[in-house]
């Protein structure tokens, strides 16, 4: 990246003298590396020509201030005072030099779309400008790159998630099928468990059986409840044979 760059306030000779008397003290601290000394003068200069309005002198403070400001380390604050200069500035010149420094603040500030497009506004009103150009390709490369690198963060991103969808998927089935398996267990455990208390009943009535002779199983009292049923059925026959039976007429005899 190509730096910032100061405008030497030769426009103050013809501004109010306040105004260029901070401007000449900013310019002078600057050069010494005095950068918030700097920042601090051109502010001033700016707050006494404020009442002027827009005009050359005001851009080329504020352009300054930010170049004070980037030199310090506040890549932020100098972006908007190198903002403030483009809008401010009345020729090409000075808006070409404010647009070029603000892509630079907004590259520092790691803000890439806003630095290319900073440096674009200064190529369309310079394009022979070596340095805008210069900037501008770099930049570009290096908001591809994160553009780039974000897809593939994104893709990734993407990649896990699906294979967690999986994942869960699969657990899920495992715990469908452990249910299952339960649920057939537990069913064969019932199962067993009726089959026992079958035979446990069978075995108890045995048991009883053996141990009452006089009990009568189940069979047995089915045949002697047939047999009276019999029985008694032959003996009404009989009953009934007796009653149609004529008698014989008894005489006296």
């Amino acid at each position: 990246m190509k730096p910032v760059l100061l405008i030497i306030l030769a426009a103050l000779l013809f501004g109010p003298g306040d105004p260029k008397k901070k401007g000449r003290q900013g310019n002078a601290l600057y050069t010494q590396e005095q950068y918030e000394e700097a920042a601090a003068a051109y502010r001033e200069g700016i707050v006494a020509i404020q009442e002027s309005g827009p005009g050359a002198v005001h851009s080329g403070l504020l352009n300054n201030l930010g170049a004070a400001l980037y030199r310090s380390g506040d890549a932020e604050q100098a972006g908007i005072a190198f903002s403030s200069a483009a809008s401010m500035a009345l020729s090409p010149d000075d808006l070409v030099r404010a647009s070029y420094n603000a892509g630079n603040a907004a590259f520092r500030t790691q803000e890439l779309e806003q630095s290319l497009e900073h440096f674009r506004r200064a190529l369309l009103n310079d394009p022979s400008n070596e340095d805008a150009k210069f900037n501008y390709e770099f930049v570009k490369r290096q908001l591809e790159e994160q553009q780039q690198q974000q897809q593939d963060q994104q893709d990734n991103q993407d990649q896990n998630d699906e294979n967690q969808d999986n994942q869960d998927q699969q657990d899920q089935d495992g715990e469908q099928n452990e249910e299952n398996q339960d649920q057939q267990d537990q069913q064969q455990q019932n199962s067993q468990d009726e089959g026992d208390q079958q035979q446990q009943q069978e075995q108890d009535q045995q048991q009883r059986e053996q141990e009452d002779p006089t009990q009568l199983s189940e069979e047995e009292a089915q045949r002697i409840l047939q047999a009276l049923e019999n029985e008694e059925e032959q003996l009404l026959r009989q009953v009934q044979k007796m009653k149609t039976r004529p008698r014989r007429v008894e005489k006296d005899w």
